[in-house]
Order: C-alpha cells, then sequence, then structure tokens
C-alpha cells in the first residue's frame, strides 16, 4: 500500500505501517469531579460513556498492530467513572500490554488497589494541584498515594508506579518548594509540570508564559534543585521557542473516544474552547474514522491520517502563535484550517510548542 502526494517539484510517496506504538482509550467524559479549569466546561457535545461492543471491538483490533506498547486509559473524563473499567484495564493487563491509568485519585479504594496490583498496572498518573481553580481534595489525593505504595512495598510488586501530574499557575506555583519533599516522602518517582491552558478569558491572568515567569522563577528553580537526580520530571518551556514537536506522533500513538471516533491526540478529540495568550479558539474535533464502522488498522493506515501524521511530525504547519498576523487573520480564530490549507491544524497548538506538556 502507498499513497502518492503530488508536488510542484516533485511527488512525495507514503507506505504507511502498521506501527501504532500507544493507544489512548477514552472510556467516558463522566467525572466525579467538576473543576473550574476543566476543558469538559466548553464542550459544545453531550457527555458519554463506551459502550461493551465498542470496547470489545479494541480488543479485536489491537492485535492487528505487532509493535503496540503502550495501553492508556484517559481523556477528558475520568476512566474509573466507567462501569465496565476494571474489565477494560485487566484484558490488556493480562495480554501483556503495559497500561497506564491518568486518573485524579478520587475514586482509588482498597479494591482498586488490590486489582491494580494484581493485574500488573505499570502506572498510574494522578492529578495533584493546591489552589483553588484545580483538582480539590488534595490532601486526601496524598494519603491515596501513600497508601498504594504501601501496598505495593507490602506486596514486593514492584508497580504500578505513581507519577504526578501538576499543572502551573500563579495561583499555585509558590507551593512548588514545599511539595518536593513532600513527593519524594510519599514514593513518587515522576513529575509531569504542565501550564495552565484557560478555557474562560477570567483564567488568562493566571498563567506563568505570558511573560509573567520571571517574577516566580525563584519558586521553579527552587523546586527543580530538591527533585533533580531524586525524580523524573518533565517540565514545559514557558516561552516560545523554535523548537515544536507532537509527543502523540513521535509516539505513534493514536486516541479512540467513547463513542469510537479516531483521533491523533487529546486536543483534537472534542469540540472545545481554548485561549492562547489570551485570544479565543474553537477547537472542532477531527476525527478519521470510528472504528464501529472500520477497523482501527483500516484507519490508522488510511491516506488523510497517514498524511497527517507524516505532516506534523516534519513541522509542515505555519507558526501561527508568534505570527504578526496573528491579531487580524481570521485562521486563527480555529482549528479547522490554517493558510498553507492543512485542515484540521495544529499550528496554534500549545503542546507542540512545548508550552503545554502532554500526557
Amino acid at each position: 500500500m502507498e499513497y502518492v502526494i503530488k508536488g510542484h517539484e516533485h511527488d512525495l510517496v507514503l507506505k504507511p505501517k502498521p506501527n501504532m506504538r500507544k493507544l489512548y482509550i477514552e472510556l467516558t467524559t463522566h467525572c466525579n469531579y467538576d473543576c473550574p479549569f476543566c476543558f469538559r466546561n466548553t464542550f459544545r457535545e453531550e457527555l458519554g460513556m463506551m459502550n461493551l461492543d465498542t470496547l470489545h471491538r479494541i480488543f479485536e483490533d489491537v492485535s492487528d498492530f505487532p509493535e503496540l506498547e503502550w495501553i492508556v486509559f484517559g481523556g477528558i473524563g475520568e476512566p474509573m467513572t466507567h462501569p465496565n473499567f476494571r474489565e477494560a484495564v485487566t484484558y490488556f493487563a493480562d495480554k501483556g500490554y503495559k497500561t497506564m491509568i491518568t486518573t485524579n485519585g478520587g475514586l482509588i479504594d482498597d479494591k482498586a488497589i488490590d486489582c491494580l496490583i494484581e493485574h500488573g498496572v505499570n502506572k498510574l498518573s494522578i492529578s495533584l494541584d493546591f489552589s483553588e481553580i484545580g483538582h480539590p481534595n488534595a490532601d486526601q489525593t496524598i494519603q491515596i498515594i501513600k497508601k498504594i505504595n504501601r501496598e505495593v512495598e507490602r506486596r514486593l510488586a514492584g508497580k504500578p508506579v505513581v507519577a504526578v501530574e501538576l499543572v502551573l499557575s500563579t495561583q499555585n506555583i509558590h507551593h512548588l518548594p514545599k511539595l518536593a519533599p513532600l513527593l519524594i516522602d510519599i514514593g513518587i518517582t515522576e513529575v509531569i509540570v504542565s501550564n495552565l491552558l484557560p478555557i474562560h478569558p477570567m483564567l488568562n491572568q493566571f498563567v506563568l508564559y505570558d511573560k509573567k515567569f520571571d517574577r516566580y522563577k525563584h519558586y521553579f528553580d527552587e523546586f527543580l534543585s530538591r527533585v533533580t537526580g531524586r525524580l523524573a520530571i518533565d517540565v514545559p518551556n514557558f516561552e516560545l521557542l523554535t523548537e515544536r514537536h507532537c509527543n502523540f506522533i513521535e509516539s505513534n500513538a493514536a486516541v479512540i473516544r467513547w463513542d469510537g471516533e479516531v483521533f491523533p491526540c487529546y486536543r483534537l478529540m472534542h469540540d472545545a474552547v481554548e485561549y492562547i495568550y489570551g485570544r479565543r479558539k474553537e477547537i472542532h474535533a477531527h476525527s478519521f474514522g470510528n472504528i464501529n464502522n472500520q477497523s482501527l488498522k483500516s484507519i490508522w493506515m488510511s491516506k488523510d491520517y497517514t498524511y497527517f501524521r507524516y505532516k506534523v511530525r516534519n513541522a509542515l504547519f505555519p507558526s501561527c502563535t508568534d505570527c504578526k498576523f496573528k491579531d487580524v487573520c481570521q485562521f486563527v480564530d480555529t482549528t479547522e484550517v490554517d493558510c498553507w490549507g492543512n485542515e484540521p491544524s495544529c499550528a496554534d497548538c500549545l503542546w507542540w510548542r512545548g508550552i503545554l506538556i502532554c500526557p
């Protein structure tokens, strides 16, 4: 199978491969929390739960990808609210796939801990925050993390390892220095630090990357000095740099939404709104197919999806975020199309620029 993309001076030949290495599964968009900064607050679509037929179709279709290594349960919702959460997780874990769960931790009880350890789930990535605009119940989350790590140690299981996700803003960065010894003490092995992406104008004032970071840099530097060499840490940029890359594309990853639609990343998975350096942008979901109508392999190897991955991997998009026309150009208003004709467009993506960190 190959696709020929006609060019002015040369033709591009694409030969797709079933080389997916990472699959994200959004079991649901429902959540046990209602955080003010959550993308769900701007959804222009119904919330939903993945049905069993769709879940079982995924069970069948993953066998077409010999390089598939990781299954990640996440998306824009709390996966543990799904009634078949344990069935989904244990199926993939028992099949030998590396499994990861992104969660707010609020629904992890003793039975859940026992299930995760017994079936060898590899990693939990738990959101933790200490600000009014973040996840609630930080103290409860810390106690849950302690309990998980104690039980893993008691059983000599070795996994799941627990990572913590932190979303930085002007409201919480001052907590970082005192948070460092706490994370080490409760057995955290990895910290993923990202920036706040406003979904409402009132949140614009809280971002750190809009020429505010220098005022708060000493908190961040002290945090880094305390955790470097003791924890694995992934940190964002706080200013626009030339480098651009997409973790989803470079990981050969795909995302399946709760209704079976297949997407290249989290950002393009739902109709929503975000504010980029104070500028409103409408996000339009862009699916490359639905696994209830065709196989995951045929979607992955389709011409449109293959060409899209090629363009993102090679940065064949304009850079709207620092373009001199961004305040007068209509293309920056949505993700539908950019001035180079890309549909959809990643030209204004803050994950692509490293300001935000993908899970």
